[in-house]
């Protein structure tokens, strides 16, 4: 399998490098089962903590990433159109909105995912070009 499809890509580091590999590998013909009798033991959360910067930069960027390089560009779109709304969202709940009530903004999660964004842009030509 591996020598037809190709290593996990290490430019994904963390978070969904095994979804893209089995994208990749459904592109080529490979099929998948589900096989009710295997056990597969996963730590969840073993290489960051959940919540944490680096999880939330990896997880989000990963995820545009292989969506961009693998989905149509319709399903891309959206994806796209839907995070900006969420972060527009979370941003008019923690920032806005407090500094109207004369309270201190919480720009935490709304900078998260700004930053996850600035990574996915940097990366999504390269990856669109291997298409």
């Amino acid at each position: 399998y591996l020598h037809d499809v190709g290593l996990f890509d290490e430019q994904l580091f963390l978070y969904y490098e095994d979804l893209e590999l089995a994208w990749r590998g459904r592109a080529r013909g490979w099929r998948y089962r589900y096989v009710p009798d295997a056990v597969v033991r996963h730590v969840h959360s073993a290489s960051t903590v959940e919540g944490s910067a680096l999880f939330d930069y990896y997880n989000e960027r990963n995820r545009l990433l292989i969506l961009t390089r693998h989905a149509d560009s319709g399903i891309v779109v959206k994806a796209l159109a839907r995070y900006l709304l969420v972060t527009a969202s979370y941003t008019r709940r923690d920032v806005v909105s407090p500094m109207l009530r004369k309270q201190a903004p919480r720009p935490r999660i709304p900078l998260r995912r700004l930053r996850a964004l600035g990574g996915y842009l940097r990366m999504a030509s390269r990856l669109c070009r291997r298409r």
